[in-house]
């Protein structure tokens, strides 16, 4: 491997640290527990907002040790949930702490659990797409890679995608909004799948009741093993989970309104270089880029100078969006100023057309 190619692939590790501090805090309890929650909802957030855009082109060739990040991300994933639950059957989980650690754990499981998951199920091999299923399906949330891959990516910035932000809609009324009507997204785009196999919607085929019921039997298994407790702190890191992924949908595309029928490019996401938010999040912040093909590895995504950019990253973004006052004052000028900017090009451009 390059040299500088191995320097870029070391810097996506930081996106190993939450399930890290998790695993090591689940197990040793007490105020440990609150080692993730400090690291990446206080540390990561004020580092992102006095860190400074990378926007170079990726270096890295190989991606082996992508690759590898990919799959260590998938076993923290998995130890950080079965740590959270041998610690509370166990007792060295006690009181409080119970408490934080699910929601430590519910943070590690939405910015390592499902972003890796995100990455995975865009990929062609089976076998990383099982792994992308299974992160998902700890959080409670399997149906995202139904929803996700045949519908948002089919239906961005339209009104048919319910994980698209509309403009001046709030965090609240996007999250209240979009959870339910995703899952339904899903369930009828199984079924339309289905249907034009010719194949019942009640079969064993349907693999939508399939996750459904996957995700129920774990449920069960974590309940008569662990008690109500267990299956509590179980629920409870997974809408932790849920509530950053959807955090993260709001932010990525709000307010950037699709045509039906125009093609998807590079000015219907919003772009962050933030080097926190590039790393620490295997590159998702370059989600214009993922859009315009879905299938490139994070490792190889790129900046693009046509897109919108916000003011701060993911990290910097989120106590904004939890006020919504707070979000529209930062963010509305913004979009104002590139919808603008993005009339007045096409109007050009039409004239330019036409002689």
């Amino acid at each position: 491997m390059h040299l500088n190619s191995a320097k870029i692939s070391i810097r996506y590790f930081l996106s190993l640290l939450p399930g890290t501090l998790v695993v090591a805090g689940n197990l040793a309890g007490g105020w440990w527990t609150m080692a993730n929650v400090l690291f990446t909802m206080v540390l990561l957030i004020a580092f992102e907002n006095f860190s400074r855009e990378q926007k170079q082109p990726p270096e890295i060739t190989d991606g082996t040790v992508p690759d590898i990040i990919l799959a260590l991300q998938v076993v923290l994933h998995t130890a950080s949930v079965f740590t959270l639950l041998y610690a509370v059957h166990t007792g060295i989980l006690t009181g409080i702490f119970i408490w934080i650690a699910s929601i430590s754990t519910g943070i590690s499981s939405g910015i390592e659990g499902i972003n890796s998951a995100h990455e995975l199920i865009h990929r062609k091999k089976w076998v990383a797409r099982l792994g992308g299923i299974w992160n998902l399906l700890l959080v409670n949330y399997a149906h995202f890679y139904i929803e996700h891959i045949r519908g948002h990516h089919r239906f961005i910035g339209t009104n048919r995608d319910p994980a698209t932000a509309r403009y001046g809609e709030s965090f609240y009324q996007f999250f209240l909004r979009t959870v339910p009507a995703q899952f339904k997204s899903a369930m009828a785009l199984e079924a339309e799948r289905l249907r034009k196999s010719g194949i019942s919607i009640f079969s064993p085929h349907n693999i939508m009741l399939r996750l459904i019921l996957i995700q129920l039997v774990i449920c069960m298994i974590v309940f008569v093993i662990t008690g109500g407790i267990g299956l509590f702190v179980y629920l409870n890191q997974s809408i932790v989970a849920f509530f950053l992924l959807e955090y993260v949908n709001y932010i990525e595309h709000y307010g950037l309104q699709r045509n039906e029928g125009e093609k998807v490019n590079v000015t219907h996401s919003w772009q962050w270089d933030l080097p926190i938010s590039r790393f620490a999040l295997i590159e998702l912040s370059r989600h214009s880029d993922h859009h315009l093909t879905a299938s490139r590895p994070y490792y190889q995504l790129i900046s693009h100078e046509e897109s919108p950019v916000l003011p701060s990253g993911y990290f910097g973004s989120f106590y904004w969006a939890l006020i919504p006052p707070v979000w529209f004052k930062k963010v509305n000028p913004v979009l104002d100023a590139f919808l603008e900017n993005k009339k007045m090009i096409a109007i050009q451009q039409k004239k330019t057309a036409h002689g």
